[in-house]
């Protein structure tokens, strides 16, 4: 069928310039995209295909502001992309990056959401009339003049695609936008860009059920190049390739024997490994935060060997509970008991945080040392559980290299991929052997594959886990127990 092209990619040539001793491979070679008026496109590919890269480079920000070699023909309409400066393109194309906090730079939503309109001299009663409309659509009206650093993760995606709202740019790029959000506002999301006919272009490193309903063109990226999988529907053999690479989760490939069965009546005669009892923490918008916020828990606990799933929609208090929970934040009320010694004893917050382990969101609120040995060791060298020669702690190091295949130990994470980064933060706590992990988003931004690789990597180490996800499926493979948060309180009856 013959669509009216408004992007074309041809022979597209790209690769990074050398840093230190790694040498830099083309990422792009014979590259070529043509992306039709008023379709939405995904592009399927792993972590470290060049999804990110190929975002970049359309939206003028690669090789301008990070060096390469580039070559090829990029157009839209007429124009010449490789010509134009980043903000010339704000009408036309708009991006929502993968790591948000690459992208958010005010310190209130309105302003965030106003700052691209007024690039664009937009009249002020107009502005105003879009920045509330854009913040209605996802639910953030109440974020309005908060700051955007006290937003979760997904609240933070909320608030980008709210600014795409507002500018409505001909084509929207999506890179990984979806993961850290709720269904039903991932749904929202797709349902408004093809009910309006926008054109779209998403990179994912994951199947979603909802590409089949609202996607109309279908890609695998592999090896620098693009292969068409379909139009309309994906072709028959799309399956296999995703689930070869990791991308597609089935209960075969979902490595369900993770959840070892935990019988509820070793449960009841138990002590639980961390329980809670009374719990209450607030924020309160008048110090700060964006809105008003109680969570209030008045008994939780997980058990030895068990995997919960914290589910719930952004905003209801999953990631605040986390933290409070590894000690970064100091209940108001109530306590938290925890196994010390064989016998359940309230734990202080200190004690929080060396016996439960947080995995972030955003693996860069963690991750700040220069190299990869350097944010391996660092952990191990302040345990002093090993022996000052260092040898034990270079054999540890070594393995979890490979086990989470990281790059060489001298590179410095802030040129590895975000997928790469999301397996050196996880293989920070495999060392640290925490006795309860909780990983938060970690399946955001990274394939299936890797993160049950480093569910089970983690498990072997732990003694028990929290995961918080908005992947329903990947929840009920994984876990024992689901428990659902709204508003700061568990759900009654929704125990899954």
């Amino acid at each position: 069928m013959a669509y009216k092209t408004v992007l074309s990619v041809t022979d597209l040539f790209f690769k990074y310039s050398q840093y230190g001793g790694m040498v830099s491979s083309p990422l792009f070679q014979g590259f070529d995209l043509s992306l039709p008026q008023g379709k939405i496109t995904l592009i399927m590919g792993p972590p470290e295909s060049g999804k990110t890269t190929l975002s970049r480079i359309l939206t003028g920000l690669i090789p301008r502001f990070t060096g390469g070699e580039l070559s090829g023909k990029l157009t839209h309409g007429h124009k010449l992309l490789t010509s134009l400066m980043p903000y010339e393109l704000l009408e036309e194309i708009g991006l929502v990056f993968q790591n948000s906090e690459e992208q958010i730079f005010t310190t209130r939503c309105d302003s965030e959401i106003a700052f691209g309109l007024e690039s664009l001299a937009m009249p002020r009663e107009r502005i105003k009339e879009r920045v509330l409309s854009a913040l209605q659509w996802l639910g953030l009206s109440a974020y309005e003049q908060g700051n955007p650093r006290n937003l979760s993760g997904g609240e933070k995606k909320k608030l980008l695609l709210a600014c795409l709202f507002a500018l409505d740019p001909a084509i929207w790029l999506l890179d990984e936008t979806l993961d850290e959000i709720d269904r039903e506002s991932k749904y929202k999301v797709l349902q408004y860009i093809s009910r309006n006919r926008k054109t779209a272009l998403i990179f994912s490193s994951k199947w979603l059920d909802l590409y089949g309903e609202f996607v109309d063109i279908f890609y695998l990226l592999s090896e620098g190049r693009l292969h068409s999988a379909g139009e309309g529907k994906p072709e028959p053999g799309f399956w296999q390739k995703l689930e070869e690479q990791g991308l597609l989760l089935t209960k075969e490939s979902s490595g369900s024997s993770l959840r070892a069965p935990v019988p509820l009546s070793s449960k009841r005669g138990s002590t639980p490994l961390i329980q809670v009892r009374g719990l209450k923490f607030s924020y309160q918008a008048n110090s700060g935060h964006s809105r008003d916020f109680a969570l209030t828990i008045p008994d939780f606990s997980v058990y030895k060997g068990e995997i919960v799933a914290l589910a719930g929609q952004n905003g209801s208090g999953k990631s605040t509970l986390a933290r409070v929970l590894c000690g970064l934040l100091a209940p108001q009320s109530g306590e938290i008991l925890i196994v010390k010694e064989r016998n359940q004893q309230a734990a202080a917050v200190v004690e929080l945080k060396s016996y439960t382990g947080y995995l972030f969101q955003n693996p860069d609120s963690q991750i700040f040392l220069s190299t990869v040995h350097e944010e391996l060791a660092y952990g191990l060298k302040n345990q002093g559980r090993l022996k000052p020669d260092g040898k034990e702690i270079e054999k540890r190091i070594n393995r979890a290299i490979e086990l989470f295949n990281l790059p060489a130990a001298d590179l410095p994470p802030a040129i590895m991929s975000y997928g790469t980064r999301k397996r050196l933060q996880a293989a920070v706590y495999y060392l640290l052997e925490r006795s309860l992990l909780i990983i938060d988003e970690g399946d955001s931004g990274i394939s299936f594959r890797d993160y049950l690789n480093i569910v089970k990597l983690l498990g072997s180490v732990s003694k028990g886990m929290i995961i918080i996800t908005h992947n329903q499926e990947l929840a009920r493979l994984l876990a024992h127990r689901i428990i659902y948060l709204e508003d700061g309180r568990i759900l009654p009856g929704r125990e899954e």
